[in-house]
């Protein structure tokens, strides 16, 4: 019988899970086989509906967020009352026990009785930095400019955004820094600029390094300069430095510098950071400064700007680079030309949005790159759904 069958079928995949907890490549493809067969089961319908009702519960949890419930749920470390809850965050109760039916449906919490909630690993992972700053920061910035996307898109003919004003400017239009742009609003805002560079650390979570595929001693350590004041590799525009320090710290005997350059108000917010690591204030709109570096390093940066400014930040890097030694590495998104899975198809509408950028593909970026005057050399890439490293030289 079918019934007998789906119970069977529910005991393998809570089997299985166990068996690939610590296996990231199954676990993985486990996933993709379930959400293949919600993709195949749910009906066109149950799709449709899905996608209308979507926002809600985003909105129930930002507003759980803001209101101190789910730290107050969390920390408590045991079942809570909507009553007691109430007192805690000073919320309604009532508005508590609404609020938390879409999120119960999810796994965000669970109901252990009536009007009683605990957390699950859902919720304890994110009340953390990382992604508590990144949930604030997306549902800060990007919901109004989605919501208001289509009657912008509409309003200019439906054509292609490669500059500003975009989208973002369109939503924030009676906010003037907004009007400047999305980094300037982001600067503008200390308490969200915290929020979005958590939410880059955030991003880090789960994932490769790129010197962990990409062939460190043969390409960039053999050949370098043993010079221990040069410049190793420049971690450009690399927020508070959790990817320059992860470098130096995953190569600690490699003799040279390692820098950190990003805007001033940027490099002022850091809190933390190894003192191995130089700290320079620096706009990469502006000729770069350190000369003759081996790598000239950029994590997920060209995906926020349209194809001329991009070129004109690589001109900049350009200038300062030694033909024949230095290197320039990008690590991003490398869209495969078809088939593309849905975080990065859904970033690089968000890029678009936010900041009138993209993610691209292997023909995007050759091209790009070739306009600014580089070769590219090779596309590190372990598969589809993570970064790839860009490797590339000066022509």
């Amino acid at each position: 019988m079918a019934s007998d069958r789906i119970d069977a079928l529910k005991n393998q995949i809570l089997a299985l899970s166990k068996e690939v907890a610590g296996d990231e490549e199954n676990r993985t493809k486990l996933l993709g086989v379930a959400m293949m067969a919600v993709a195949v089961v749910e009906t066109p319908l149950e799709t449709i509906w899905r996608l209308i009702m979507s926002p809600h519960a985003p909105a129930a949890l930002m507003t759980c967020i803001k209101m101190g419930l789910v730290d107050a749920i969390v920390d408590a470390k045991a079942p809570q009352t909507a009553e007691k809850l109430a007192k805690t965050t000073g919320a309604d109760r009532l508005l508590i026990v609404r609020l938390l039916r879409p999120l119960l449906c999810m796994g965000i919490f669970e109901e252990t009785d009536v009007q009683t909630y605990a957390s699950t690993p859902i919720s304890q992972l994110l009340t953390t930095p990382p992604l508590s700053g990144g949930y604030q920061f997306m549902f800060s910035a990007a919901t109004a400019s989605l919501a208001k996307m289509p009657n912008y898109l509409a309003s200019t003919g439906f054509k292609h955004v490669d500059a500003a004003p975009g989208p973002f400017q369109h939503a924030h239009k009676d906010n003037l820094a907004a009007a400047e742009g999305f980094f300037p609003w982001l600067i503008s805002d200390p308490a969200m600029l915290t929020n979005f560079n958590n939410f880059m650390s955030g991003q880090r979570m789960n994932r490769k390094d790129w010197y962990d595929f990409f062939p460190v001693d043969d390409i960039l350590f053999n050949g370098t300069s043993q010079d221990p004041e040069s410049p190793l590799l420049l971690d450009i525009a690399g927020g508070e430095g959790h990817d320059a320090e992860a470098f130096r710290k995953k190569f600690p005997k490699q003799p040279g510098k390692v820098f950190l350059l990003d805007l001033p108000e940027t490099i002022d917010n850091i809190k933390q950071l190894d003192q191995e690591v130089v700290r320079v204030k620096y706009n990469f709109f502006e000729p770069q400064p350190i000369k003759g570096a081996r790598a000239y390093y950029f994590r997920s940066i060209f995906h926020d700007w349209p194809d001329s400014e991009c070129i004109k930040i690589l001109k900049n890097t350009v200038s300062a680079m030694t033909r024949g030694y230095s290197k320039l590495l990008i690590f991003e998104w490398i869209l495969p030309a078809k088939g593309v899975p849905m975080y990065p198809s859904l970033l690089d509408v968000n890029m678009m949005t936010l900041l009138n950028g993209m993610e691209r593909t292997e023909e995007q970026w050759t091209a790009l790159l070739d306009a600014a005057g580089f070769r590219v050399d090779k596309f590190w890439t372990l598969h589809a759904s993570t970064e790839g490293l860009i490797e590339a030289s000066l022509k």
